[in-house]
């Protein structure tokens, strides 16, 4: 049975409001996103009627779980410039990969934005990840953007006194680190679950569903590797993210996701050559290695755990470090 939507209504503190129609699942984060864009202002936070005060660290709260009370209006407190927002989305719009030049003109306008507070900064930052995660193939020229930022915007100071100043870089890897757990918190739910098949009825929107979570992971992953490329991320992240993916975890029960094992590949097959440039990295490539080649050997009741063609991509990889990294494998049909 779909449970029924309902009508919440957000109020700004000049009096602005408007309706938006949730479901039980919906989260803070979706209500604030669609609340944004309806209101045209960037919005810092949410106060209940009650005085609770519903931040960042709420951002996962379902509607169902906040338990409104019937009529109840959230209050939002505006936090940034919604045109810092929206010109930073029309700029990397225009980011085109066959000209490089092009990221050095989107960069210099970028620095152009007046920041009138560590909002705006983080708001560069979000508009930054979420061109990379929507559009995979801008990946490397959103890094490449992103190390051109690293020391032209102003630091500001952190809400708490005994924090750092708060940069872009710290700002976006932040952005990065939460979206990314977030993502790898959901890697069991990269099949159809029993709240998949009550929350998407029709098979067909399931199955969009599931696709969408694995085109994300796999978009994530891969910005993961560009900024380290662009050395905004150490040797050790890259050595986290692929644990994460096909570590060992409770005696492999159970075995990682072949989803889980595509991403890692991808990564590797992007970071590969660098990491072997690099004494740790070739350390960590080595235990990787190791990793690797026991997977395919993986059975549950005397079969194997993965297919012909995740057994072939992972041996894939595997030689195309032996060849100093010659690009062999498409891994489309992993998808």
């Amino acid at each position: 049975m779909v449970a029924a939507s309902r009508t919440l209504q957000v109020v700004l503190l000049s009096g602005q409001t408007t309706q938006l129609i949730v479901q039980p699942e919906t989260t803070l984060k979706e209500v604030k996103e669609a609340a944004e864009d309806k209101l045209e202002v960037g919005i810092g936070h949410f106060v209940r009627e009650d005085g609770t005060v519903m931040n960042e660290s709420h951002k996962e709260l379902t509607v169902a779980g906040m338990e409104l009370r019937q009529g109840e209006a959230l209050q939002a407190v505006a936090g940034y410039n919604i045109k810092v927002k929206y010109y930073a989305q029309a700029l990397l719009d225009k980011i085109n990969p066959s000209e490089s030049r092009g990221d050095i003109n989107i960069m210099d306008d970028l620095i152009g934005i007046q920041l009138r507070n560590v909002e705006d900064l983080k708001c560069i930052a979000q508009a930054i990840f979420k061109k990379a995660i929507a559009e995979p193939a801008h990946g490397e020229s959103c890094a490449r953007i992103a190390f051109g930022l690293m020391e032209r915007y102003p630091e500001f100071p952190p809400e708490n006194e005994r924090q750092k100043p708060v940069c872009f870089t710290r700002a976006l890897l932040t952005i990065c680190q939460e979206e990314y757990e977030e993502m790898v918190s959901m890697l069991s739910t990269f099949e159809a679950s029993l709240q998949d098949e009550a929350k998407f009825p029709r098979a067909e929107a399931e199955q969009a569903e599931l696709s969408r979570r694995r085109r994300m992971m796999l978009a994530c992953v891969s910005f993961i590797g560009h900024l380290y490329l662009e050395r905004l991320l150490a040797v050790k992240v890259i050595g986290q993210v692929v644990h994460d993916l096909i570590g060992v975890k409770r005696g492999d029960n159970p075995p990682p996701e072949p989803h889980a094992i595509n991403c890692a590949l991808q990564l590797l097959t992007l970071v590969g050559r660098t990491l072997d440039a690099q004494p740790n990295g070739v350390v960590l490539l080595n235990r990787i290695a190791e990793r690797l080649r026991a997977l395919p050997l993986l059975q549950v009741a005397g079969l194997p755990c993965y297919s012909p063609q995740v057994r072939f991509a992972i041996n894939d990889v595997l030689r195309c470090r032996r060849d100093a990294w010659q690009p062999r494998v498409n891994f489309e049909h992993l998808q």
